[in-house]
């Protein structure tokens, strides 16, 4: 069985990108050369991954000739296998492939599922500058019925937190580049992999998601957890984004879960996924397997309004993803969160300052689901730091025994839990 698959932001981008976002989200992305993701059987071993994928490289080399015919009269060609997913048991390799080749490999017999890519679309909105609010909130107890803004000017706009501050701790910041050079992160972040590139060092952010998101992780000014360290990994690009599909996200996703395992990092690493695509069962499957490793995904839930669960969307529908929707300052769910049973937890993620491209010094304004998501990323960094490392069951559990509960407007949350992250601070 084939199904598609498409990747979006969810969260603001600044103002110069923001109306060619919301453009490029009115329409479903388009086939990127027939681009497909081909998920083994989870009781192979790794040389059974290689021989395999050996095999589709003689299969398509095979009909190359044809293929070659086709391309003097006009057609499409396509280019062959790209990238390879080796982690514990999940196993998998994409490419580009002709009708033929592809059909031999759905016919074989260590196949499990193929899924078509789509190209990467983006979604958001251009907000006005405003003071930050969110840092108070989750590190003071909110008075039900008032405004954040309002609890946080009676606290002076303070945060309260342990100094430990996530020291020691990893966020990997699975984005569109993190500008590692941003002088908020006093040399704390750092470029981990570039799926679009892996031969570079490379993760200039020509977007703008991914530093904003990291630096409401573990940045000076901003950050949940000041002292975490920062590891991008680069799945998206705003001058390739046409070109960028699953498969970037899925190599992403892979390099992490191995980066985080062979470091020994599990206990005190987090992967952030402030993203999506329309189902994809490989997605889901490798977060699934990332979890079996001990590795906790903190995934946002989405900006379109929509029940999670009845709109079928990934991560967010992994088992095992732990799903972030946003709350706005007046303390109801945000107007254009995703919603119900399959979100885990609430917090801030309207108008939230953080860290900005422009330079290395740089602030941004956005709003999303976004930048609710890394809130609590940053929270499992801070716990696990100050109250010792937990393994993904135990740092949620945690999380939601901290959390504050019914303090959210409860209509607003349409099904989704009256639960607010929260750092324990006042206990």
């Amino acid at each position: 069985m084939r199904f598609s698959v498409e990747v979006l932001f969810f969260g603001s981008l600044i103002s110069f990108i923001a109306a060619a976002s919301l453009e490029q989200s009115q329409s479903p992305g388009k086939n990127v050369s027939k681009e497909y993701i081909i998920v083994l059987k989870d009781h192979l071993s790794t040389n059974q991954l290689l021989n395999h994928t050996e095999w589709t490289r003689e299969v398509h080399a095979r009909v190359l000739r044809k293929r070659e015919e086709l391309k003097q009269a006009g057609g499409r060609t396509s280019v062959g296998l790209k990238k390879i997913f080796n982690t514990h048991r999940f196993k998998a390799y994409a490419g580009s492939f002709d009708t033929e080749t592809l059909n031999e490999i759905e016919k074989n017999e260590n196949v499990d599922y193929v899924e078509e890519a789509k190209s990467i679309r983006l979604t958001g909105m251009q907000n006005d500058p405003t003071n930050s609010w969110s840092l108070s909130t989750i590190s003071h107890r909110v008075n039900k019925g008032q405004n954040s803004q309002d609890d946080a000017a009676t606290f002076k706009g303070s945060y309260r937190y342990d100094s430990s501050a996530g020291e020691g701790t990893y966020a990997y910041v699975i984005d569109s580049g993190v500008n590692v050079a941003h002088n908020d992160f006093e040399g704390r972040a750092e470029c981990g992999y570039n799926a679009l590139h892996p031969e570079s060092s490379s993760h200039n952010d020509t977007v703008g998601h991914g530093t904003h998101v990291a630096g409401i992780i573990a940045s000076k000014s901003y950050g949940v957890a000041k002292k975490a360290k920062v590891i991008s990994v680069k799945v998206i690009d705003r001058v390739e984004y046409k070109r960028n599909t699953a498969s970037d996200l899925l190599d992403g996703i892979n390099w992490a879960a191995n980066d985080i395992s062979k470091k020994n990092r599990s206990d005190i690493a987090v992967i952030n996924l402030s993203m999506a695509v329309d189902y994809s069962r490989a997605i889901n499957d490798a977060l699934n397997n990332a979890y079996k490793l001990g590795i906790l995904s903190i995934v946002a839930a989405g900006n379109l309004n929509v029940d999670v669960e009845k709109e079928n969307m990934s991560p967010a529908m992994a088992s095992k993803a732990f799903v972030v929707g946003a709350t706005a300052a007046n303390n109801t769910a945000w107007v254009n969160s995703n919603y119900g049973k399959m979100v885990d937890i609430m917090a801030p993620g309207v108008q939230i300052k953080s860290l900005g491209i422009a330079n290395n010094d740089a602030t941004a304004v956005n709003s999303g689901t976004s930048m609710a998501a890394p809130h609590v990323a940053g929270l499992v960094c801070y716990l696990r730091r100050l109250e010792g490392p937990k393994g993904p069951e135990q740092v949620t559990a945690r999380l939601l025994q901290l959390a504050q509960r019914g303090v959210l407007d409860e209509k607003s949350l349409k099904g989704s839990p009256n639960v607010l992250a929260f750092n324990g601070s006042e206990l």
